[in-house]
């Protein structure tokens, strides 16, 4: 699989950008709302974060104090700096103001910058209760609602409970949303689950389901080793192990601009199954 497929791959998935989108402003009916709308989408002009930009926002913010999006989106720069304290209090207003947007946007975020699992799954539980008409996903585009709360579960230590937000996401959601609302690493996710769990013939299965999905990830093969090794198959396994090294030299493996992957694989890890 090229390089140009595996971007193509994921750009089927990653729909939802991180940063933020011109709004229509003609929806708003009231001339506050308006005007705080043409200001937003004027700071688009310039860098996220700097400080024109957040000018902009804080500007939207006294004409209209309830505009959503600008809460949200002074924070997040200081989520991308990595202080949380500070994205805390414009999401939480966010959050406060339109919570049917950006509660599952603070539960993603909580989940994936902040490794706070347990208001993470508090968050994404939630979301269930909200009123929605699709399936809801990360702020990347990356995960269903039911995927993170696995994975939030997982981390946990709550297997029992990650294996069935993991069948949720991904036999559940298949039936009723399609393909095109499951994730792209749902299957190896879960796969790793029962790899844990010592369920390793039906993790196997899910690697198969995986590749169907998105072939040629280094992570896809080092799991299929850990499963055969757990299996005691140490031939099958150094099979995976070295087409795991081949595939990460390669550059077909996990990567993110902000944060470790879930479940992600180093090579470090390959070598020390090679040796």
């Amino acid at each position: 699989m090229s390089i140009r497929s595996i971007l193509l791959c994921l750009a089927l998935y990653a729909c939802i950008n991180t940063g933020y989108t011109q709004i229509n402003c003609l929806a708003f009916t009231d001339s506050a709302h308006k005007k705080a709308c043409e200001l937003y989408n004027r700071a688009d002009s310039f860098a996220q974060g700097s400080f024109k930009s957040q000018l902009y926002m804080d500007s939207a913010i006294r004409i209209c104090p309830d505009f959503s999006y600008a809460w949200r989106e002074l924070g997040v720069p200081y989520l991308k700096r990595g202080d949380f304290y500070t994205w805390r209090k414009y999401i939480d207003k966010a959050v406060a103001l339109n919570p049917s947007t950006y509660l599952i946007i603070r539960g993603w975020c909580r989940f994936k910058f902040v490794r706070d699992y347990e208001g993470a799954l508090q968050d994404l539980q939630n979301v269930d209760t909200l009123p929605k008409y699709i399936l809801p996903r990360s702020g990347d585009g990356y995960w269903n609602v039911y995927t993170m709360a696995a994975l939030c579960q997982q981390q946990l230590g709550n297997y029992a409970e990650a294996l069935n937000y993991f069948n949720l996401a991904l036999d559940t959601v298949v039936v009723k949303y399609g393909y095109h609302q499951t994730d792209m690493f749902g299957y190896l996710y879960r796969a790793v689950l029962k790899i844990q769990t010592g369920d390793y013939n039906s993790a196997l299965e899910d690697l198969d389901l995986q590749e169907k999905r998105c072939n040629n990830y280094m992570e896809t093969a080092y799991y299929k080793g850990l499963a055969w090794q757990g299996m005691h198959n140490q031939e099958k396994a150094s099979q995976y192990f070295k087409e795991a090294n081949r595939l990460y030299t390669e550059g077909y493996h996990f990567s993110d601009p902000y944060c470790e992957m879930p479940q992600a694989v180093y090579i470090s890890d390959i070598k020390n199954k090679l040796n």
